[in-house]
């Protein structure tokens, strides 16, 4: 897959699915964020609570950098 051009990669993983090591290992081998489902219903639902969208080891959506 070419990932030149894009500013982050959708892994399609259903939130039943332990993802977060894959994820890991794309960010490692692309550079790139990566975002799935349970990624992002976690970054939405910390920031509707006013609370810091950062859980260590969960990607780069929730690093703290966005």
């Amino acid at each position: 897959m070419n990932t030149k051009d894009v500013d982050a990669i959708v892994l399609s993983a259903c939130v039943q699915m332990p993802s977060l090591p894959a994820v890991a290992k794309v960010e490692a081998m692309t550079g790139k964020p990566v975002i799935t489902a349970a990624i992002a219903t976690t970054y939405a639902l910390l920031k509707q609570l006013d609370l810091e969208p950062i859980v260590p080891g969960a990607g780069a959506l929730l690093s703290g950098a966005y």
